[in-house]
């Protein structure tokens, strides 16, 4: 785990609230490595076709697991210790998800500590960053079809990627960089709350390090990297709609609407690639967090901000915390 009081910058080589930070050579793009932080200014997510496993992926919570999961904000209880509060968050800056309902800013400032799935010093940002690039020998021409490269080019050019920095991404730091919801403000959920615990004097704690949470994208092999970066090339005009639906439902809770939008998107995967995906990225990352995270709640007073994702299941946060023997309990 990973903890600051103050001065953590909140950005890193793959999806993350501030944007998506990148090695390149230059000052800003000349003269010496630095970092480049690609914002944007419209919201993207992936579409349709094997691209769904990222739907998949990062709408878990949605799919139907009763009426209880509904909620984003929950209260975990022991004996002789203070309560601690699980909020689900969702990766947006739209004001309607920002804006914290009173019963979770209750929750926010009551506590001791703030907990999120990673928090990054300067180090960890730099060797993140690196870990998306290709070492020298090898580029992102050499394994993509000359087709699709073509194809990447022109649309990381929209990003303000020039193709000598390109060149050195591997797959899913394109995807990944292409998938970002595009910022206007760079205020994201999870970014307000760290920016709010570092004002109130709150430790921030991290239940993942940066090297653990790359090595879920940099394990995958690249025949699934190039397939999830050819579909997300095909559908980038369905993002906007997607996202914006992902944001309703979200807010809403709906879970008639969360089964019709889940039952779309299952058609369409293939099984063994959801299945795959879906222990990489949600199940053996819940377990490790939910080990992290008891010697927290043994201390009372915690305000644990995850992924909505990560909540719900039999897998889920809520479901392995409560086989520990805490009680969690729905409070929005």
């Amino acid at each position: 785990m990973g903890e600051t009081g103050a001065g953590a910058d909140m950005v890193s080589a793959y999806p993350m609230p501030d944007g998506f930070a990148i090695m390149a050579a230059g000052d800003e793009g000349c003269g010496r490595v630095g970092m480049m932080r690609m914002k944007s200014e419209a919201t993207a997510a992936p579409g349709w076709g094997a691209t769904l496993i990222w739907l998949l992926l990062g709408l878990t919570w949605l799919l139907p697991v009763g009426a209880e999961a509904q909620g984003r904000l929950w209260r975990i209880s022991a004996a002789g210790v203070e309560p601690s509060y699980l909020f689900g968050t969702m990766h947006s800056e739209h004001p309607e998800v920002t804006r914290l309902p009173p019963d979770v800013e209750r929750a926010f400032d009551g506590s001791g500590r703030l907990v999120l799935e990673m928090v990054l010093d300067q180090t960890a940002m730099l060797s993140t960053a690196q870990a998306g690039l290709f070492e020298s020998g090898r580029d992102l021409e050499d394994v993509l079809p000359a087709p699709l490269y073509r194809r990447t080019v022109e649309a990381m050019a929209d990003y303000g990627v020039p193709e000598p920095v390109l060149r050195r991404f591997k797959p899913w730091m394109v995807f990944s960089t292409l998938m970002l919801p595009r910022s206007r403000t760079g205020m994201f959920l999870d970014l307000r709350l760290y920016q709010q615990a570092v004002a109130a004097g709150k430790p921030v704690t991290g239940l993942e390090t940066a090297a653990e949470q790359i090595a879920v994208f940099d394990g995958m092999s690249m025949a699934d990297q190039v397939s999830i970066l050819r579909d997300t090339l095909d559908n980038l005009e369905r993002f906007d709609a997607w996202f914006e639906e992902m944001r309703r439902v979200y807010l809403s809770g709906d879970l008639d609407a969360l089964e019709r939008f889940s039952d779309g998107m299952m058609n369409d995967i293939d099984p063994a690639l959801a299945q795959r995906f879906q222990k990489r990225f949600v199940s053996e990352r819940n377990h490790r967090m939910v080990a992290r995270l008891r010697p927290l709640l043994r201390e009372g007073g915690a305000f644990v901000a995850v992924g909505a994702l990560h909540l719900p299941g039999e897998e889920g946060i809520i479901a392995l915390l409560r086989e520990a023997g805490y009680e969690v309990r729905r409070e929005e």
